[in-house]
């Protein structure tokens, strides 16, 4: 094909969410040259291998490469769809994307839209310092909704072009199963992330990670072990069961949640220690010598 054409799959039925099923791979017609655009549509459109487990290319990783894949809408591409040779990903404005494969594009740009990187299959390593947020609500998502314990490892930090720029979403989907962020990296690294969420019913463990961000947002009901933060740390569950095992640097409010928040030794909270709103109060437990306001 010409260097500047353009591949379009899409779901544009209005029924139902549909499939594309790969029968070879899709090879660029130059270095850097075409685009593929895949929109969902309103019901949304899964991308994978018509022989489940068999690989499919879109783009050639070590030769020539899409110049950019644009996604729209909700779009998943399973673990057989390899995305290493796509240098640009785009996600549009209020698009939802899902894919463990994307993160070894040359660049992932997220803008007001979702980008969803699931350890459903096994664990991942993910590259991390080609992920850029172009908007400030723009949401990544690291997530665990397999039956199995999985490790996400960062190879860089996550880290906004502005302060107060993207959300970061840690999601441990299934109860007694844990998600784990490695790496020992920084979530917001010269600039903040606008907040940091944790979600599920998994338990977390990711005391080697640093959080920089205003608010570190805890809406879980697993065990949760968390390293040093600059950040407020504010409890959204009744359930919370919170291992504090680096300083707080912002304050710490139990928000009118039953929560548990524990400080390791020497663990201290340089803000306030509140409980804002309503009658309902946590409990802090301090297992040593902790600095509290």
């Amino acid at each position: 094909g010409a260097p500047d054409s353009t591949l379009a799959l899409s779901n544009l039925t209005g029924v139902g969410v549909k499939n594309i099923l790969l029968a070879a791979d899709l090879v660029a017609p130059g270095a850097n040259a075409g685009d593929v655009v895949f929109d969902g549509g309103v019901n949304g459109l899964n991308i994978g291998s018509n022989v489940a487990g068999t690989a499919r290319n879109i783009g050639d990783g070590g030769g020539n490469k899409f110049n950019t894949l644009l996604i729209y809408n909700a779009v998943t591409i399973t673990d057989d769809v390899n995305l290493e040779g796509i240098q640009n990903v785009l996600i549009n404005n209020n698009a939802d994307f899902t894919s463990s494969t994307a993160f070894n594009a040359g660049a992932i740009q997220i803008n007001d839209a979702t980008y969803t990187i699931d350890a459903n299959n096994g664990n991942l390593n993910v590259p991390a310092g080609n992920i850029q947020f172009a908007h400030a609500d723009a949401k990544l998502i690291l997530q665990n909704s397999s039956g199995n314990d999985r490790t996400i490892t960062l190879g860089a930090n996550i880290d906004p072009d502005n302060d107060y720029e993207g959300i970061v979403t840690l999601n441990s989907v299934t109860a007694g199963k844990k998600l784990t962020i490695a790496g020992g990296k920084t979530l917001g690294g010269a600039h903040k992330l606008q907040a940091i969420v944790f979600k599920g019913a998994g338990d977390f463990s990711a005391a080697g990670t640093t959080f920089n961000t205003t608010n570190v947002v805890l809406d879980t009901t697993g065990q949760l072990e968390l390293g040093a933060t600059t950040a407020n740390v504010v409890l959204l569950n009744d359930a919370v069961q919170l291992t504090q095992t680096g300083n707080i640097g912002g304050f710490l409010d139990f928000n009118a949640k039953n929560g548990t928040v524990t400080l390791n030794n020497n663990v201290n909270v340089a803000g306030a220690v509140q409980n804002t709103g309503g009658t309902n109060s946590g409990t802090l437990i301090v297992l040593g010598a902790s600095n509290l306001n």
